[in-house]
């Protein structure tokens, strides 16, 4: 059996490694990473019965090892410890436990908790195989899921995307996006009861698009990295994209 930890953060990443080597000596020697990439190596090299995993690392985040990790190890048990629970983690991770058949026991826990917390958060999930959850969030892991396009959109509207332009980016007719739009709206904002003439006022008051972006910036289902990533990947696609258009605009006109 092997233990894992992976913190970017080096006084961290050594008080884990002493916690663990001092609460759970009988489950084997404690591998320690760096970032994402060397987490997700050793992982697959010397298939951990727990790893605890900070969510925000350089190059691969903790999401996206987990991602990994449970894809071809699926049995695997993970502990998210972070700084930052933001609400577009949670929903990547509540959405990869539901990818995994069958579900993998894990922990979502702050970086705040006392010792003694931690210590039960890791032996439950370690040893009883439970799923621990920090009271703190628990609101967050009960709201609705946003799938792939929602989580995706999200940013897309942040960056000023048109529906026209989201809709050639997806691979959707418009009237595909609006439908689905129009679904991660109803997710975001509650509305009020139909036909009720406070449904009709917040019609014309609210502009939709912006509300349900506000909306998921408070919960913190975007935030500033990730958009900047999307902003990005974006820019060579905008370009490839302007040049399908001007190739679609030339052969509509000599047709």
């Amino acid at each position: 059996m092997t233990l894992l930890l992976a913190e970017d953060n080096l006084p961290q990443r050594r008080y884990l490694d002493e916690l663990l080597r001092r609460e759970f000596p009988a489950h084997g020697p404690v591998l320690a990473a760096a970032d994402g990439e060397q987490a997700l190596a050793l992982a697959m090299s010397e298939r951990p019965s727990l790893i605890v995993l900070d969510i925000q690392m350089p190059g691969l985040s903790g999401v996206k090892v987990a991602r990994a990790v449970w894809r071809d190890l699926p049995k695997t048990r993970i502990v998210f410890w972070t700084q930052f629970p933001h609400a577009i983690y949670i929903n990547e991770i509540r959405k990869l436990v539901k990818a995994v058949t069958p579900p993998p026991a894990y922990g979502f826990i702050h970086k705040n908790n006392t010792e003694d917390r931690l210590i039960r958060f890791l032996r439950a999930v370690l040893e009883d195989g439970a799923d621990m959850i920090d009271p703190a969030f628990k609101d967050s892991f009960q709201q609705p899921l946003l799938t792939e396009f929602e989580s995706e959109a999200l940013y897309y509207l942040a960056l000023g995307l048109s529906n026209w332009t989201i809709a050639r980016r997806c691979s959707l007719s418009q009237r595909g996006v609006e439908s689905r739009l129009t679904t991660l709206y109803e997710k975001l904002v509650p509305a009020a009861p139909l036909d009720s003439t406070l449904e009709a006022y917040e019609r014309l008051a609210y502009n939709q698009r912006t509300r349900a972006f506000f909306e998921a910036l408070k919960r913190g289902l975007v935030n500033k990295e990730e958009l900047e990533a999307t902003e990005r990947n974006l820019e060579s696609w905008l370009a490839a994209d302007a040049q399908r258009f001007a190739r679609e605009s030339r052969s509509r006109e000599g047709s």
